[in-house]
């Protein structure tokens, strides 16, 4: 499959493996996000991985249009075969789906902290209400045309924990544009408007659900819905990392997707 933009979508290469894999990066990422994995991995896997709309060197968001819609479509536009997928955050709900709706293109998943927050509304309802709370403050701000204040609030919680002030001001400003894919995405994430949850005991392929302890109380609770909710899922929580553990605990995460993939046979 050819590389660079493919019609609307950049598509990156990473390593040289006779597997073919998909990896999916979060929201205000991009997919050069996956090198550390993609190092850890090269020798397994050859895995190919967009940038989401308004991200990195994809096309500019649309406004109006549904984030997951335009990945999925990507996604299905360039897959020939079943892969080994890993998903970051919203990417990670993206996976979630694709195994769902296409089980022929799915062979594997690792996701590291996929965002199908209902999962843990019952589980933990404390946690569902506080993070409700958090979120409606960031919409509030962006609603107001505040997305700098948004978004800076949003990474508070979900960002690696470098305090905003002490971003590039490059970076300040690429999350400023991307807020709003942030905010249509919250319609998968918070009301899995793409029914997640009610198929998730579809999912029958190995699923590996990482987390990190250091994150949002309400990832524990919601990666131990998933995991329990699909056929064949198996939980790792990394100790010192948080919700960027997947690029701060690259070669960890990818020992763990290692074992998953070497046990899921071509």
């Amino acid at each position: 499959m050819p590389l660079g933009v493919d019609g609307k979508t950049y598509w990156r290469r990473l390593g040289e493996g006779a597997r073919p894999a998909l990896a999916l990066h979060c929201n205000l990422g991009h997919s050069g996000a996956f090198r550390g994995i993609g190092a850890s991995l090269g020798d397994l896997l050859t895995i190919d991985a967009p940038d989401m709309a308004g991200h990195g060197r994809s096309a500019a968001y649309e406004a109006g249009t549904l984030t997951g819609e335009q990945l999925l479509d990507a996604i299905l536009a360039r897959l020939d075969g079943p892969v080994d997928v890993i998903g970051h955050s919203y990417g990670g709900l993206v996976g979630l789906r694709l195994a769902i709706e296409r089980p022929d293109l799915v062979r594997s998943l690792s996701l590291f902290e996929p965002v199908l927050m209902l999962a843990a509304k019952y589980r933990a309802p404390e946690a569902f209400a506080q993070n409700a709370s958090y979120m409606a403050r960031v919409f509030a701000l962006y609603e107001k045309g505040d997305h700098e204040g948004a978004v800076r609030l949003f990474v508070e919680e979900w960002g690696d924990g470098t305090p905003w002030e002490q971003l590039p001001e490059e970076t300040r400003a690429t999350f400023t544009r991307q807020m709003p894919v942030v905010m249509a995405s919250q319609d998968d994430v918070d009301r899995d408007i793409g029914d997640v949850m009610p198929r998730l005991s579809q999912v029958t392929v190995p699923c590996l659900v990482m987390d990190g302890a250091l994150s949002p109380s309400i990832i524990k609770h919601t990666c131990d819905g998933l995991a329990a909710g699909v056929q064949n899922g198996r939980r790792v929580t990394f100790a010192g990392a948080g919700h960027m553990g997947a690029i701060s605990h690259a070669s960890e995460v990818a020992g763990e997707v290692r074992k998953t993939i070497e046990a899921t046979p071509l």
